[in-house]
């Protein structure tokens, strides 16, 4: 066996531009915006749980109430995230590369290959254009 294909990572950077940092702060005050939504829908839940604890003293309905309280702390910790990355956003400088994400490609290798070359590619991008791999 001479050559062989596998799938190898490639890191996915982007160029910070004016654009860029504008596209990603609409992103993460859409996701803010989504949480905001869950926590005011698991407010509604509690209020109408809280009513029937009321009405009815059922086990199930305090592990409910549970489950809501830990929701809601998953939410408010997922928000503050997201409020914090919308300021590092801000602060980050134009020009700079920053990772984007992760994807993989197949590749094929042959005995003598460079395996740094084989695994260190990665792709850049600025304003949504591939500017360069390497």
């Amino acid at each position: 066996m001479e050559k062989l294909t596998l799938i190898r990572p490639v890191l996915v950077k982007v160029i910070v531009t004016d654009d860029y940092k504008k596209v990603a702060v609409a992103e993460l005050q859409g996701a803010i915006h989504r949480i905001d939504v869950d926590l005011q829908r698991l407010d509604f839940q509690e209020k109408r749980l809280a009513a029937e604890m009321e009405k009815k003293s059922k086990p199930g309905l305090q592990v409910n109430g549970q489950q809501i309280i830990q929701e809601r702390r998953r939410l408010l910790e997922t928000r503050q995230q997201l409020i914090d990355r919308v300021k590092n956003v801000g602060q980050l400088e134009l020009g700079s590369e920053v990772v984007y994400g992760k994807m993989e490609s197949p590749v094929e290798i042959a005995v003598g290959d460079d395996w740094r070359q084989v695994l260190g590619v990665e792709i850049v991008l600025q304003d949504g254009i591939i500017t360069a791999i390497r």
